[in-house]
């Protein structure tokens, strides 16, 4: 009776192995890889095995089928770097890992949610999974297209149910592992901590994003839920705010909790330009038009949840 999980061990997969756990379910297989700082985010989990996806994915294939009713498979784990310029590397960690595992739940009849990407519209204005504008940027991006691609060509073959969620910017607590790709609340907080400024790119960027806790939230209901059917969802706060916006959240949180001394927050940004690495692929603007309903209510509330979550950062000293 266990339950799948990718990625379990990294920010969003251990939520969501945290989530299961909350409501009850402990049978969880995790499959990553070792890592001694992410680990430090299964402290405090329920789970029944770990297993190394750098095995290889024949190894992890033959595990698989091995395992007895399984009920449900969350696909979380990604190679996320967008600045990955091994693109061979990249299709075999995002793409066909995906296929192996989307076709293993489908051989199972168990549902299949995953991890998407808002990548995949690049810097589209309109970012509806149904008449978006699809333009990605970078390897990260076309990989999660790719397989995007993948399952609504081969939807009406699927006896299971198969969702993918596009991620929007997720924060929350356990990202403290990936450096420069960590959300800009956390990363923002760090620059304090450790410059007491913040480098703020001298561009207007605007961004939607999502507490990590809603995102489990939401992937575990998708398992159940009546609306949720095979197909490709949008999955963000529907509410986008600046950086700027952003970074005067996290000062005001920090002089209010005593961690600064009380200044206009111009006194804590320096302005910066963005490395030319950076400028083709960077999204400038993103937002989770045409989500579901449900999803927007289990999402709302960015902004306080991100004062909480600062908030938390000082009492661990993050």
């Amino acid at each position: 009776m266990s339950y799948i999980v990718t990625g379990g061990a990294g920010f969003i997969g251990s939520n969501m192995v945290k989530k299961l756990n909350e409501k009850g379910i402990n049978d969880i297989i995790i499959i990553d890889s070792y890592d001694d700082y992410k680990m430090k985010n299964l402290l405090g989990l329920k789970f029944i095995d770990f297993v190394d996806y750098q095995d290889g994915k024949q190894a992890i294939h033959d595990y698989l089928m091995k395992i007895e009713k399984p009920q449900a498979f969350f696909h979380i784990g990604a190679n996320a770097d967008v600045l990955e310029y091994n693109p061979k590397k990249m299709m075999s960690d995002n793409f066909e890992f995906s296929k192996m595992y989307c076709e293993f739940a489908n051989s199972r009849n168990i549902p299949f949610i995953y991890a998407s990407s808002s990548a995949v519209y690049g810097n589209g204005r309109n970012q509806g999974v149904e008449n978006g504008e699809e333009a990605p940027h970078n390897t990260y991006a076309w990989s999660k297209w790719l397989f995007d691609q993948y399952v609504i060509a081969n939807k009406d073959r699927f006896v299971n149910k198969v969702a993918g969620f596009r991620f929007f910017n997720v924060f929350g607590w356990g990202e403290f592992h990936k450096g420069k790709n960590a959300n800009i609340v956390y990363r923002f907080y760090r620059f304090i901590k450790e410059n007491n400024c913040i480098d703020l790119f001298n561009r207007e960027i605007i961004r939607d994003h999502i507490w990590v806790e809603d995102v489990a939230e939401v992937m575990f209901q998708a398992v159940k839920h009546k609306e949720i059917i095979t197909g490709i969802y949008n999955l963000g706060g529907n509410h986008p705010i600046s950086h700027r916006q952003v970074a005067e959240i996290v000062i005001d949180t920090m002089i209010e909790e005593g961690v600064i001394p009380k200044a206009d927050p111009d006194t804590y940004i320096k302005l910066i330009d963005i490395p030319e690495e950076l400028r083709e692929k960077f999204q400038f603007y993103t937002h989770a038009t045409g989500q579901l309903p449900f999803i927007t209510e289990i999402a709302q509330g960015n902004n306080k949840k991100m004062k909480e979550y600062v908030k938390t950062l000082i009492k661990a000293d993050k």
